[in-house]
């Protein structure tokens, strides 16, 4: 029996080697209001539950999608609460024309399940007993600090190309 041994260089050049291939399929995603800064969640764009008027999703503008992508999914997490991460605050796909190579992507309300044509909701919501469902649940912790994040996930069938976390805000 032969044993191989991957010698210190070696190993060293395949995870760079793999680290830039990562970077190599990020897309870029910014948010086109002023607003949403990544940092706050904006005044009012928070669950009505804490008085949000009229709460959405940023609108954005998605550049550097990979060549073949259908669709770009957005899915909403809360990461300081381990049951709304993973899509806990709704998950939604937008249909790419062919051979779009970036896309400007409008707001979905939140709390109803009425969404803007061209987008369709994959999940909803996970919604508190008896709290009303939707596709998108805005920020909702009380102010407590909870960061919120969108994962922009960019598919060609069941095939994952691409993939972007965006820092939505604390709230």
């Amino acid at each position: 029996m032969k044993t191989f041994t991957l010698k210190p260089v070696t190993a060293l050049t395949a995870l760079v080697t793999l680290a830039l291939s990562a970077n190599t399929f990020a897309m870029d995603v910014k948010f086109n209001d002023t607003t949403w800064d990544g940092k706050k969640i904006p005044e009012g764009q928070q669950c009505v539950n804490y008085n949000g008027k009229n709460p959405a999703t940023p609108r954005m503008t998605v550049t550097d999608i990979p060549a073949g992508a259908e669709s770009l999914v957005f899915v909403y997490n809360d990461v300081s609460n381990k049951r709304m991460q993973n899509g806990g605050h709704g998950i939604v796909e937008f249909a790419l024309p062919k051979g779009a190579t970036s896309a400007e992507v409008p707001p979905v309300l939140g709390h109803t399940y009425e969404v803007p044509v061209g987008i369709e909701m994959i999940a909803e919501y996970r919604s508190r007993a008896g709290e009303a469902g939707g596709a998108y649940k805005p920020p909702c912790s009380g102010g407590k600090n909870h960061l919120y994040t969108v994962d922009v996930q960019a598919w060609q069938g069941d095939t994952l190309l691409a993939e972007t976390t965006v820092k939505m805000g604390r709230y």
